[in-house]
């Protein structure tokens, strides 16, 4: 297991510099990923890591380097906008209101359970409201494309997933973590 190496100061702070970077880089601009036609920026991947370090009420411990929890928080996000097509394609939808009961029912119903998760997890609100609606859209499309996974891996290749080398490389259905460097190596 990663050891506690950022706390909630450490990670505002540093989110801060890497966007002044990012946002000043060459060549890179503000892209964290495209997928198909959809575009992620990268303040939306940094603010991810912010609210996350801000939404609870004591400073809270990231487990693992900065740049392994952006990449993390990127691939959810990818895989996110992977699971709305699909299911668009499909005709999958998914309601509010099942997401809403899906929410009620972690940690059986506590509020003090489900920070405990999302703490645990590394889930902002948002984020974890996210991936209960991926979960419901996954449920609904297992019986119609049967391997889920292989569906989004399928589509991924067949839109195109394109990742800011600063957060590392697409392979299959996630990031495999770069050095968090902005430059691309020679190769």
């Amino acid at each position: 297991m990663c050891a506690v190496r950022v706390i909630r100061t450490s990670v505002v702070a540093v989110t801060g510099v890497l966007a002044g970077l990012a946002l000043s880089a060459c060549g890179v601009g503000a892209t964290a990923a495209t997928v198909g036609d959809e575009t992620i920026p990268i303040s939306a991947v940094q603010g991810e890591v912010v609210e996350f370090s801000e939404s609870f009420d004591e400073p809270l411990p990231v487990t693992g380097d900065l740049a392994t929890v952006q990449s993390e928080f990127l691939t959810r996000q990818i895989n996110h906008l992977l699971l709305i097509e699909l299911a668009d394609r499909e005709g999958v939808e998914v309601v509010p209101a099942e997401v809403d009961e899906l929410y009620s029912e972690l940690g059986g119903g506590s509020e003090e359970e489900v920070d405990a998760l999302r703490a645990q997890f590394v889930y902002t609100e948002d984020g974890l409201r996210r991936a209960l609606e991926d979960e419901l859209r996954i449920r609904g499309l297992t019986p119609i494309v049967g391997d889920v996974q292989v569906a989004v891996l399928t589509l991924a290749d067949e839109v195109g997933v394109d990742v800011n080398p600063r957060y590392g490389t697409w392979e299959g259905i996630r990031i495999v973590p770069g050095t968090g460097s902005i430059s691309i190596p020679a190769g």
